[in-house]
């Protein structure tokens, strides 16, 4: 059973890079879809982002509808350089002002749904280094070609940027097999296939996003995959290989603050 899911649910961006196979799809579907940002102090690499993500797939293939970026009280230029970029930007206090306020990942992509139009929405973290329009349309592919695949995750190899210019080649992932991994193997075997079960990169029907809760902290990736797989199965959820994500490490500050 597990490896009949690895080798039909796992894909490579590369079978999808005929971006104008999926805009067919797409409209084909009469599909619209929202990129989401999630952002926290985000400004050396939001501008880059969003510069890619409209000439890629709104100016060049017309296969993203609208980028939206939720901000979690950054207190740099994050929120005026997006902005300067002509998309929507909101802080995520701003939205559902009535409910009680919480800090986190979670906060901003569960209050995304409440501003984003998109039947398809698509997340992806506002810090990569190396952003380009794959991690986009690589997770929207098997969403876009199969009827029966309804939310998709990112895998890549993750080497750390060091400073401005150097990379150490090992040290990504660290939560994920010292933790997270060993718990699903333990737990939930179907789940450990799943090859990056934190990453940051995922997408998938509003309808799915809209009957699962969001985690208010860190444990957002977590339970999402947990929660899709009880009320759905795996034969939904698919995972795609995006080769490379260069990020910059963050340190928290706690402990515990990896599994919240």
């Amino acid at each position: 059973m597990q490896k009949e899911w690895l080798e039909k649910n796992t894909f490579h961006h590369s079978e999808f890079k005929e971006v104008d196979r999926l805009v067919e799809a797409k409209q084909k579907k009469k599909l619209a879809i929202s990129l989401c940002l999630p952002t926290l102090n985000e400004e050396k690499t939001i501008a880059k982002e969003i510069v890619i993500m409209k000439s890629e797939l709104m100016t060049r293939y017309p296969l993203i509808d609208e980028i939206v970026v939720i901000d979690s009280c950054s207190t740099d230029k994050t929120r005026k350089i997006a902005r300067s970029y002509n998309v929507p930007v909101f802080k995520a206090n701003n939205i559902l002002p009535r409910l009680e306020k919480f800090t986190g990942k979670g906060e901003n992509l569960w209050k995304a749904l409440y501003v984003a139009h998109g039947d398809i929405i698509v997340y992806i973290d506002a810090d990569i280094k190396n952003i380009h329009h794959r991690f986009v349309y690589g997770l929207l592919g098997p969403l876009l070609l199969t009827d029966e695949i309804r939310f998709t995750k990112a895998f890549y190899d993750r080497p750390i940027a060091v400073g401005n210019s150097k990379l150490r080649p090992t040290g990504g992932g660290r939560v994920t097999e010292l933790v997270t991994r060993p718990l699903f193997s333990m737990f939930m075997p179907e789940l450990a296939q799943f090859i990056q079960p934190l990453s940051g990169e995922y997408a998938g029907y509003r309808n799915i996003f809209e009957r699962i809760p969001f985690h208010i902290g860190y444990g957002i990736e977590t339970g999402m995959l947990i929660d899709i797989y009880y009320k759905w199965g795996l034969d939904v959820m698919a995972q795609v290989d995006l080769d490379r994500r260069v990020h910059k490490t963050r340190t928290p500050r706690r402990w515990d603050e990896w599994l919240l």
